[in-house]
């Protein structure tokens, strides 16, 4: 795992490219500390990508796995539970750049990324049912959270795989993009983002959201309100509302 920090913008890379950027414990825990990392970091964006383009991640690392005794299968489920919610509550807007396959457990970290940039060359899928698995890292409800429940229940229940072009009609993804330029793209957005607002108006509005999406409207609307009132006491708003307000004049 590498993780690099370029002022307010970060990037995340699993580099296990000799087993398709498979996640076993160690890699697991690795990701945990770079998010611990990054919640401290003052980072406004942070790209989450796999090394090579052969694959964003293929998931929990099978040959791994084979040789764990029960305990630590049972620590490896905690662990990517662990990892993927860590990821998802992260106080940074993220951007997963997915080139080639992106299965079970890898697919299950995109979805925990706030933007998806696919290359069009890119398969996704839940294969866990086909080797009597469950897809414990938090599919089974981010998945029907971004496609519905029906299209949920096909992809988690019959292990198939979708190519690029169904994964954005589905809403797995957020846009396509020529085989290879996935992480350019991701940077892009990163950069774009990082240059114009300011980590504490992320955070803020990405907790909103995350605190309001299973709370009911007044509580939406509370913590929304609170966010508010904690963003315009800063520079950055009032640099922000003075500055549109100047080209709104001009």
């Amino acid at each position: 795992m590498k993780l690099t920090i370029d002022g307010r913008v970060a990037t995340i890379l699993i580099d296990r490219q000799e087993r398709r950027n498979a996640l076993d414990n160690a890699a697991l825990e690795a990701l945990i500390d770079a998010t611990e990392t990054l919640r401290r970091s003052g980072v406004v964006a942070a790209v989450v990508s796999g090394a090579g383009d052969r694959a964003f991640s293929a998931g929990s690392d099978l040959k791994a796995l084979a040789t764990y005794p029960p305990a630590e299968v049972a620590h490896h489920t905690y662990l990517f539970q662990k990892c993927t919610q860590a990821l998802d509550a992260l106080n940074v807007a993220t951007i997963a750049a997915i080139e080639g396959f992106c299965l079970g457990g890898g697919l299950e970290l995109a979805l925990t990324c706030d933007y998806r940039v696919s290359s069009a060359a890119s398969t996704f899928g839940f294969p866990e049912i086909r080797l009597n698995a469950v897809p414990s890292g938090g599919g089974t409800f981010r998945a029907v959270r971004a496609m519905g429940l029906t299209r949920a229940r096909e992809m988690l229940l019959f292990g198939g795989r979708i190519d690029a072009e169904t994964a954005l009609q589905r809403n797995l993804v957020s846009e396509i993009v020529a085989p290879g330029t996935a992480h350019a793209r991701a940077m892009e957005l990163a950069e774009a983002l990082a240059a114009q607002v300011a980590p504490l108006t992320i955070a803020l509005v990405k907790g909103a959201i995350l605190g309001g999406v299973e709370a009911s409207a007044s509580a939406g609307n509370a913590l929304a309100y609170f966010a508010d009132l904690a963003v315009s006491q800063s520079g950055d708003y009032r640099q922000g509302i003075m500055g549109f307000a100047e080209k709104t004049k001009a």
